[in-house]
């Protein structure tokens, strides 16, 4: 499923092959993986993958999104944040935006990275 985009006027333009499928781009609390404390990474969603680092500079790392299992956290850890546990895999990512509507707005482009990857899974995507 490719994306269009569109221009001002509602007409698509097809015509930009260098241009990265890109959803969403921000600063997010992700919780460290040893010391277990909140951490504040810039993240950005490209072709099928959450990527992050400490800076828009050093945004290295990649967490596969394509069949990933996405849920909402619980508890006090929970105020506006969400795991992310990509396919195949033992690694949890627990991430955190700083308002319900930043939440809400990464939720869906997760789930729309999800869907619109070449490697598609058939798991539902459902944002609630």
């Amino acid at each position: 499923m490719a994306l269009e985009s569109a221009t001002s006027n509602g007409t698509t333009d097809e015509h930009h092959p260098e241009e990265k499928e890109e959803w969403k781009e921000g600063w997010l609390f992700k919780k460290t993986h040893y010391t277990m404390r909140w951490k504040l990474v810039w993240c950005h969603i490209r072709d099928g993958q959450l990527i992050y680092g400490f800076n828009e500079k050093s945004a290295e790392k990649a967490v596969n999104l394509v069949g990933a299992k996405v849920e909402m956290l619980e508890g006090d850890d929970g105020t506006f944040g969400w795991t992310i546990t990509p396919k195949d895999s033992k690694r949890t990512f627990m991430l955190r935006a700083s308002s319900a509507e930043e939440q809400w707005a990464w939720m869906t482009a997760i789930c729309e990275a999800q869907l619109s990857s070449e490697q598609h899974c058939s798991n539902a995507c459902v944002v609630q």
